[in-house]
């Protein structure tokens, strides 16, 4: 059993994880249109900077869920845990505020004067990803060790979709303050200071509501049989389930890729009808971030009690690819839509900026909104096919680190960004396809 923190009841506890993953998002987005613009200096193009800084990010992501999501997992004090990687990114980005600069300025040495596209694009990449790594690894197992406290907590995985729901609603607010408040009134180094401050107020809070250590399955303990029998029965379920899990991981693999990828192409072609300013950045961003939040609150409120049917998987994919098409077949028309807002509300910022906000609404509402869906439900089934939430969370955040490359750097200059847009909802449709065929041991995909 998990002991009581002197937080009071599961409602309020749950209230106050919530609220630090709103905390959490806040600073880890804040963050992230930070070190988009520093980066942008040392690499010479916002374009640039936002794909080196999003492959960094998840990258970064996976590697925290992966590498220390197990730990987490096997641990008595997960709140300890978490503190400590909030004090890890709270330090870490204070650091990056004064050495991003002068390293930035060794990446640039490095790259060359006249360098080849294949040297630029792995030093812009490869330098950045390790230049955040210390930070973006902590933000990667924040998310696990959260939802491993509150395990006691969650009914057929509700408190996945509720945290992540709650974190993501704090980035989109972290997005917003820091473009359009924090960077322009306090600069970035006093921006990345008051998010480091969050950060620590994050730890301080889990350590004092949520210290109680919580259990770790054991022989002993009933959940993991106490007789020879049931543990006979629990190493067979683990068996039966092992090719699900697998399943479900490549899955969550597949629409991490699909899914930034079709944000990094909706902010490519956006940029060329916006106004192309960080305020356009964070607007896309922002309103991605809604979507997957609202997603998410969505699937958390109307989820069935009890096994999911694989059909209702696989509707949800196909959903989300219905949507992507949609979003794309609103890309043709963006500049009347720029046009039609702009003439509505006349000359001006707050014009401009409402024009940009229906732009993304258009391209990314719908489709986000179902990627928070899947990425919950994707995430529940992992679960109950015994992977851990790290686990689940590693292998999505390795599909979203690939994104940038693959669609980026790679697919964009080969087929343009409208065509690579097409392609990403063929690829929601295949997964459905492939959930639907039968494996070759006759086993339903899960």
């Amino acid at each position: 059993m998990i002991d009581e923190a002197p937080s009071g009841t599961p409602g309020r506890r749950l209230a106050l994880a919530l609220g630090l993953m709103v905390a959490s998002g806040f600073a880890g987005l804040g963050y992230q249109i930070i070190w988009t613009q520093q980066a942008a200096i040392w690499l010479g193009h916002e374009w640039v900077a936002v794909l080196a800084v999003v492959a960094a990010f998840f990258g970064g992501l996976a590697v925290g869920a992966l590498a220390f999501g197990p730990r987490i997992e096997r641990s008595a004090h997960p709140a300890r845990w978490y503190a400590g990687c909030e004090v890890i990114i709270g330090g870490w980005s204070v650091a990056l505020a004064f050495l991003m600069a002068p390293v930035g300025g060794v990446l640039l040495a490095l790259t060359g004067a006249r360098p080849s596209p294949a040297w630029q694009w792995s030093v812009a990449f490869f330098g950045t990803f390790l230049l955040l790594l210390p930070a973006t690894a902590a933000m990667g197992a924040t998310l696990p060790a959260m939802e491993r406290v509150m395990r006691r907590m969650r009914r057929h995985g509700s408190s996945i979709a509720a945290l992540y729901a709650g974190n993501t609603f704090g980035a989109v607010v972290g997005v917003l303050a820091a473009a359009f408040w924090l960077m322009p009134a306090f600069g970035l180094i006093r921006t990345s200071i008051l998010c480091a401050a969050l950060n620590l107020l994050c730890a301080g809070v889990a350590l004092a509501l949520f210290a109680a250590p919580a259990a770790v399955a054991s022989v002993a303990d009933p959940r993991a049989g106490s007789t020879a029998r049931s543990l006979t029965e629990s190493i067979a379920h683990s068996r039966s389930t092992r090719p699900h899990g697998a399943r479900t991981l490549a899955l969550l693999a597949a629409t991490g890729l699909l899914g930034i990828g079709y944000e990094v192409l909706v902010v490519r072609v956006l940029s060329q009808v916006a106004e192309n300013t960080v305020y356009t950045f964070a607007m896309l961003l922002a309103v991605y971030l809604v979507g997957t939040a609202l997603g998410a609150a969505a699937y958390q409120r109307w989820q069935p009690v009890g096994p999911r049917p694989r059909e209702a998987g696989e509707r949800l994919i196909w959903l989300l690819a219905v949507a992507c098409l949609l979003g794309t077949l609103t890309l043709w028309g963006a500049e009347t839509l720029k046009a039609l807002v702009l003439t509505a509300l006349g000359p001006g910022m707050a014009a401009a900026l409402a024009a940009e906000g229906a732009l993304a609404i258009a391209a990314f509402l719908l489709p986000t909104l179902m990627m928070g869906a899947v990425f919950s439900d994707l995430c529940t089934r992992a679960r109950a096919a015994g992977s851990s939430f790290g686990r689940a969370l590693g292998a999505n955040t390795i599909g979203a680190a690939i994104a940038p490359v693959l669609v980026g750097v790679l697919l964009v200059p080969a087929v343009g960004a409208k065509t690579s847009l097409l392609l990403v909802a063929a690829g929601y449709l295949a997964l459905t396809v492939s959930r639907t065929a039968p494996s070759a041991r006759g086993v339903a995909t899960a």
